[in-house]
C-alpha cells in the first residue's frame, strides 16, 4: 500500500528540467580531462610482508622442528588414538592453513 502511495506522489509531482546543452557542455569538458592514476596495488604488497614476517617467525622460533616433530608423529594417530598431542594438531591447522594461502594466492595471481 505504501508503495503505490510513493509511486502515485511522484508521479503526480513530477518535475523536468530543460537540458539547455548543459549535457554536451558537460562531456565536452569531461573529454579533455586527464585521466586518473590508478592506484597501486597495496594488498600484494602487504600479502608478502605477512608472508616475509611469518617465516621469519617460523625460523626464529623453532618452528621447523616441531613441524616435523609433529609429522613424524602423525603416523602413529591411526594405531593409537592416545598419543594425538597438541603439537599434531598444531601441525595439521597450520599444514592445512598453508595449503589454503597457497591455493588462494595461486587463484588471485591469475
Amino acid at each position: 500500500m505504501k508503495d503505490d502511495n510513493i509511486k502515485r506522489f511522484f508521479d503526480d509531482h513530477k518535475q523536468s528540467i530543460t537540458d539547455e546543452g548543459f549535457s554536451q557542455r558537460l562531456f565536452a569538458t569531461l573529454d579533455c580531462l586527464p585521466e586518473p592514476k590508478q592506484e597501486r596495488d597495496k594488498s600484494k604488497i602487504v600479502t608478502l610482508l605477512f608472508a616475509l614476517s611469518g617465516v621469519i617467525l617460523f625460523i626464529l622460533l623453532g618452528g621447523y622442528s616441531e613441524l616435523i616433530k609433529g609429522l613424524a608423529s602423525f603416523g602413529h594417530i591411526f594405531t593409537d588414538i592416545s598419543k594425538f598431542t597438541p603439537e599434531i594438531a598444531i601441525t595439521l591447522l597450520f599444514t592445512a592453513c598453508s595449503i589454503f594461502a597457497a591455493g588462494k594466492f595461486a587463484v588471485e595471481s591469475k
